[in-house]
C-alpha cells in the first residue's frame, strides 16, 4: 500500500469517528450515550443555551426526563473538582489529570438512576484525556418526598470464590430481601438503599464480574429493586497494579468512582476511599488508613457545595475505621491523613453517622470531641463481615453473627438501627454464657472465661477474667459505651449487669475458630468491650439456675426509641456458628 493510500485511509477513519461523534451531539437530543461509559467529543461550543469555554473537557446536560429540560444547581465532579449545572443544566469545567469518571451527585428530589441490572449508574466511566467529553444525565423525578428512608449497610462480603459468592448471594443477598420485603408489608423498612462498606473481593480479580452480578437485580417486592451502592476497600485495590491510581481500575470499571455522594431526603450521603497504598512489588502492597491532600481538598468542596447543612445529615461511609488511635484494624493510621480535619467538618452538621467495614467485628464508638448542631457526637458505627470469619463459618471473629446493619432515618436524625443477623429474626441481638464452661472441639485446645490460656499451632494467648467464674456472661454485639443498659432477672428480682470494663474474647467463638476451623492466627480472636457479667445468685452454676432472663435495652441517641430485647437461654454448644 503506498503513502497516498494510508493517508486516504486515515483521513478516512477519522472523518467517520468525527462523524459519529457529531451525530450523537445533534442540539438538545438530552443523551450522548445510553450507557455508563464515557463519550470523548472533538468539541462542543453550546450545549441547550449555554456556551461551553475553550479549554473545558468535562460537559454536559443533566435533564429532567419527564420534561426535557435541564436541572439548575446539580452538583457534578470528576472526584478532584466539584461544580453546579447552570440555570440551562449545563455543566463544564477542566477534567482533572487524574480523573477517570465523572459523576452527579444525585439530588434528593431525584430517584437514584439504575441501569437494566437495577443498579445505579450515576457515573459515566472513562475520561478521555486532550479531549472534551461530553457526558449527559437524566434524572427523574421522585413521585413523593423521601424524608424517611431505610439505609442498610454491608460489610466485607470479601469473596475469594464461586463457593463464597454463592454465599454471599443466598445467605445475605436473600436475607435482606426477605428482611425488608417482610417489613414492608408491614410498614417498616420502606424507601431502602444499600451500601457495601468494601473489601467486595478478596484479592482475586476474576471475582469482580461475579460479584457485580450478585447484586444485580435485588427484588424486593412490588416491581421495587435495591439499588446497591459500592465503596473500596483494601482488597479491592489490585496488589499487581503499578501505581495506586491504577490499583483501582477494576473497581471502577464495574462500580464507578472511588470517592462520591448523593442524596436522599435530609441526608448527604458520601463514600470514599481512605485506603492509602504505600508500597506495591507487584505480589503484595501495604497500605495506611486515610485520605490524600486531593481527597480532602474534594471532601471539603463537595461538603460547601451543600445548602443547609445545619439541619440535615451527614453519613461517610469508608473502609477502614476512624476509631483506633494508632492503628486502625490491621492498618496504621496515620493522623496526619486528615481523620481529624473530616471530623471537624462533620460538626458543622445536625447529626453525622460514619460507616465502616474493615474489622469483620461490630463496634460502635463515640467521638466525643466531636459534636454536631444538635449536640450529639460524631457516631462510628463498625459493621462486621457479611462474610464473618471469611466464610469459614457464621460468625465473624468475635463471635456475633454474620450480618449487615439496618438504619431507619426520619428526616435529618438516625430513629434507629438494628445489627441484623443473617439467617436470625432482628431481635436476635445477644448470647448468654456460664462463665464456668470450658470450650474445645476436634484439636483439643481448650478454654473458658475466666482462665488464661493458649492454643492453636501458633500458640495465640487467651486472656481470661476471673471474675467470670460462676457468672452469666453477655456478649451483646450492637453495645456501645453509653446507650445500653443490661438487667438480669430471676425470681422476680432484677439486678443490673456490669459491663467488663476490660476487653475480652469470646472463649466459645475462639473455641470454635481453633479446635473446628484450625484457623491459628490473631486474626481470628478480638478483645472487645461489648461484654456484661452478673454473679449467678447464691454462688449456683449458671447451667442449673432457671427462671432467669437478661433484658437488654438500647435508647437511640437523638430520637429517644428504646429497644428491648431478651434472652433466658444459655449458649453451651457452637450452635449457629
Amino acid at each position: 500500500m503506498n503513502f497516498k493510500n494510508i493517508l486516504f485511509r486515515t483521513f478516512a477513519a477519522t472523518a467517520l469517528i468525527w462523524a459519529v461523534a457529531c451525530e450523537k451531539l445533534e442540539p438538545n437530543n438530552g443523551s450522548v450515550d445510553s450507557g455508563n461509559e464515557g463519550v470523548a467529543v472533538p468539541g462542543v461550543s453550546e450545549i441547550n443555551g449555554t456556551v461551553i469555554q475553550e479549554g473545558n473537557t468535562l460537559v454536559g446536560l443533566v435533564s429532567d426526563s419527564n420534561t426535557s429540560k435541564g436541572i439548575a444547581g446539580v452538583v457534578v465532579s470528576d472526584g478532584y473538582s466539584v461544580v453546579k449545572t447552570d440555570e440551562n443544566g449545563v455543566y463544564q469545567f477542566k477534567a482533572n489529570r487524574y480523573a477517570k469518571t465523572v459523576f452527579v451527585s444525585i439530588p434528593a428530589e431525584y430517584q437514584v438512576p439504575m441501569d437494566e441490572k437495577k443498579q445505579p449508574v450515576f457515573y459515566k466511566v472513562g475520561v478521555k484525556k486532550n479531549q472534551v467529553n461530553r457526558n449527559d444525565f437524566k434524572l427523574t423525578p421522585l413521585a413523593a418526598s423521601e424524608e424517611n428512608f431505610t439505609f442498610i449497610a454491608i460489610g466485607d462480603p470479601q469473596c475469594a470464590n464461586d463457593k463464597e459468592v454463592g454465599r454471599y448471594k443466598n445467605e445475605t443477598i436473600k436475607d435482606i430481601t426477605q428482611t425488608l420485603s417482610v417489613n414492608q408489608s408491614t410498614g417498616r423498612y420502606h424507601n431502602a438503599y444499600a451500601i457495601t462498606l468494601g473489601d467486595i473481593v478478596n484479592d482475586k480479580p476474576d471475582m469482580w464480574d461475579k460479584l457485580d452480578s450478585s447484586m444485580e437485580n435485588v427484588h424486593i417486592g412490588n416491581n421495587v429493586y435495591l439499588p446497591i451502592f459500592q465503596c473500596i476497600g483494601n482488597h479491592d485495590h489490585n496488589a499487581k497494579a503499578d501505581s495506586e491510581l491504577t490499583a483501582t481500575d477494576n473497581y471502577n470499571s464495574h462500580f464507578g468512582p472511588t470517592d462520591y455522594s448523593f442524596n436522599r431526603g435530609k441526608v448527604h450521603v458520601v463514600v470514599m476511599d481512605n485506603v492509602v497504598c504505600t508500597s506495591t512489588n507487584n505480589r503484595t502492597w501495604s497500605y495506611e488508613a486515610g485520605f490524600s491532600q486531593a481527597q480532602f481538598n474534594w471532601l471539603k468542596a463537595d461538603l460547601a457545595a451543600g445548602e443547609n447543612k445545619g439541619d440535615k445529615m451527614l453519613i461517610l461511609c469508608c473502609h477502614i475505621p476512624f476509631r483506633g488511635g494508632a492503628n486502625s484494624g490491621g492498618a496504621s493510621m496515620n493522623k496526619n491523613k486528615y481523620y481529624s480535619e473530616t471530623l471537624a467538618l462533620m460538626r458543622e452538621w445536625n447529626e453525622a453517622h460514619i460507616m465502616i467495614g474493615h474489622t469483620h467485628y461490630i463496634q460502635n464508638y463515640r467521638h466525643l470531641p466531636y459534636r454536631t448542631k444538635n449536640g450529639l457526637c460524631v457516631y462510628e458505627h463498625v459493621h462486621g463481615g457479611a462474610c464473618g470469619g471469611w466464610w469459614s463459618s457464621n460468625i465473624c471473629v468475635s463471635g456475633a453473627p454474620n450480618g449487615y446493619g439496618i438504619y431507619e432515618i426520619e428526616g435529618n436524625h438516625m430513629k434507629d438501627w438494628v445489627a441484623k443477623s443473617t439467617g436470625f429474626p432482628e431481635d436476635y441481638q445477644m448470647r448468654v454464657y456460664n462463665g464456668n464452661q470450658t470450650w474445645t472441639g476436634k484439636l483439643k485446645y481448650t478454654y473458658n472465661w475466666y482462665q488464661n490460656s493458649t492454643g492453636g499451632a501458633n500458640k495465640i494467648k487467651y486472656t481470661g477474667r476471673s471474675f467470670l467464674k460462676d457468672a452469666f456472661v453477655v456478649s451483646l454485639w450492637n453495645d456501645d459505651d453509653a446507650n445500653w443498659t443490661v438487667e438480669f432477672t430471676h425470681n422476680g428480682k432484677t439486678i443490673p449487669m456490669t459491663r467488663v470494663s476490660s476487653n475480652v474474647m469470646d472463649a466459645a467463638a475462639v473455641s470454635y475458630f481453633f479446635n473446628e476451623c484450625n484457623k491459628n492466627t490473631d486474626s481470628w480472636t478480638k478483645a472487645l468491650y461489648h461484654y456484661w457479667y452478673v454473679p449467678s445468685p447464691d454462688g449456683a452454676n449458671p447451667s442449673t439456675l432457671t427462671g432467669w432472663t437478661v433484658t437488654a435495652t438500647q435508647t437511640i441517641p437523638g430520637s429517644n426509641v428504646k429497644n428491648v430485647y431478651t434472652c433466658g437461654t444459655l449458649q453451651t454448644d457452637y450452635t449457629g456458628f
